[in-house]
């Protein structure tokens, strides 16, 4: 993690991009993809597949 952090300082500095802080639901919608895309790959490895389905409103 803080490799990562370096290299996004660095290249805020060195390119005078802007910090833009994208919130929270952001990073929750990223973090819910990942496991997703995650389950998936278990599940086939598994030899199952994953039917997404979409949520009650």
């Amino acid at each position: 993690m803080a490799a990562r952090l370096a290299r996004l300082v660095y290249r805020m500095m060195r390119f005078g991009m802007k910090y833009v802080d994208q919130g929270a639901e952001f990073y929750e919608a990223q973090h819910r993809k990942q496991q997703v895309i995650h389950l998936k790959r278990k599940a086939a490895q598994l030899g199952l597949e994953i039917i997404e389905v979409a949520a009650a409103a």
